[in-house]
């Protein structure tokens, strides 16, 4: 047991340190392009991005829905011996998707240009189709990785695709040279490319490619991954809905002034993100293990830590919105001031709804998880269309802010009779963080003063 428990708590020590530092490093180099873009891109061309890549985040999002999640879960609680098998049917689930939603991004492209009033889309989507289906590759190789526990090829692909892109920015930035949307979406194909050969070293070697569909397993990946499938590509649109449709019923200019608080609002919400990957594949393997009661506590501890770095963060940044906005868009975008402290409230709502479908999913309950994230997009879109229409900007941070709160409260009740969560216990986790950094931290240099 004592080699369990040290087992475990290397695990959480290696992964957290490994997740944190992949959140914070994508943090700065996804800051450091953003900063740079908004300055060699007028507003309109920043607008026009902004919608391109809320669109294809859906695709990309979706796609990492249906192939990673089932793949962690069956790696994670089937016998070596099939792996490869699992493996295999994935890669062909994985090749399937790619292509279908790449013909759907492709006839889908001239009615999205025409409803934002951007024809130039047309050829940057075609050309962003290489991309997507080169990163496929990185997406299923990644996927194995975390299967496995581990996360450096993850954290390394994922950098070097960013850091290509972040370097052509900073290239044309600094030497005062133009750019277009098209030559952006080029290097993301370089820097996709390169990306999927860093995933590839990590883990080739780990598995074998059979050249004979496991139907049983395709049944199974399938089952599971539809959910996932899903609820990824609800969840995406819940998150992009509200630029879309500013895009359509006010004017790209007004999406990208928004993407700005949205950007702002996502930084702050890496702790979230980089718990939920650490979470996913061990709340599977606690379940098998230990049952219900280690998932339940896996949660509160998770959103408790989360909500402890969040809230001092989110504090700052909404008193100083004023600053932030200026600093980062270079006085160019006053709008987004109000926009940002209206999205910093949901900051708080985040980790509970994050977590609520990593705990889900990795209990098998993806087809509740999958109607819950359904119905909460719809009252979403339905929310933005029409305080959108009443109130502009402003209206779509006020509907996206009512529908956390409402997501929040559904994932509770739900939790509350699935796992017996507890809503205060979240928050003593989250008041302990603070006491156990304290600790050690005045303990550790009371120690030091006593020595000396």
């Amino acid at each position: 047991m004592r080699i369990l428990s040290r087992l475990n708590r290397n695990y959480w020590l290696k992964s957290g340190i490994i997740n944190l530092l992949q959140n914070f490093v994508t943090l700065v180099v996804s800051f450091g392009s953003f900063y740079f873009l908004i300055r060699i891109l007028d507003k309109g061309d920043f607008g026009i991005w902004v919608l391109f890549m809320s669109t294809v985040s859906i695709m990309e999002f979706a796609r990492t829905g249906l192939i990673s999640k089932s793949l962690i879960t069956y790696l994670s609680s089937n016998a070596v011996q099939e792996h490869n098998f699992i493996i295999t049917t994935s890669f062909i689930i994985n090749l399937l998707v790619t292509a279908i939603l790449s013909i759907t991004c492709y006839l889908c492209a001239p009615f999205l240009c025409n409803l934002w009033g951007a024809p130039q889309l047309i050829p940057i989507f075609n050309l962003y189709l290489i991309a997507f289906a080169v990163t496929a590759f990185m997406v299923q190789y990644n996927a194995i990785e975390q299967a496995y526990l581990q996360f450096n090829g993850v954290f390394l692909s994922n950098l070097v695709k960013q850091l290509v892109l972040m370097g052509f920015i900073l290239y044309k930035f600094f030497m005062a040279q133009e750019t277009t949307l098209i030559t952006l979406v080029q290097v993301m194909i370089v820097g996709g490319a390169a990306a999927t050969l860093v995933s590839i070293l990590f883990v080739n070697r780990s598995f074998l490619l059979f050249g004979k569909l496991d139907k049983r397993w395709m049944k199974q990946l399938l089952h599971y991954g539809k959910y996932s499938f899903g609820t990824n590509m609800a969840a995406v649109i819940s998150g992009s809905v509200d630029q879309m449709m500013i895009g359509g019923l006010v004017s790209p200019v007004s999406a990208g002034i928004y993407n700005i608080a949205v950007r702002i609002t996502n930084m702050i919400n890496v702790p979230t993100n980089a718990m939920a990957t650490i979470v996913f594949p061990q709340s599977a393997r606690r379940l098998e293990d230990q049952g219900d009661w280690a998932v339940k506590y896996l949660y509160e501890k998770s959103v408790g830590t989360v909500l402890a770095m969040l809230l001092p963060v989110a504090t700052f940044a909404f008193f100083l919105a004023e600053p932030i906005v200026h600093f980062i868009g270079d006085n160019r975008y006053p709008e987004t001031i109000p926009l940002l402290q209206i999205t910093l409230f949901s900051v708080l709502f985040v980790p509970y709804t994050k977590q609520f479908g990593t705990i889900l999913e990795s209990i098998g309950r993806v087809k509740l998880n999958f109607y819950i994230t359904l119905i909460s997009v719809t009252f979403n879109v339905a929310l933005n269309y029409l305080f959108i229409r009443q109130w502009g900007i402003i209206g779509a941070a006020t509907a996206t802010l009512f529908s956390y709160f409402l997501l929040f409260i559904t994932t509770q009740i739900i939790l509350k009779r699935t796992l017996d969560i507890s809503f205060s216990a979240v928050w003593i986790y989250a008041f302990r963080s603070y006491g156990e950094i304290y600790y050690r931290f005045m303990g550790n240099k009371g120690t030091e003063e006593a020595k000396h």
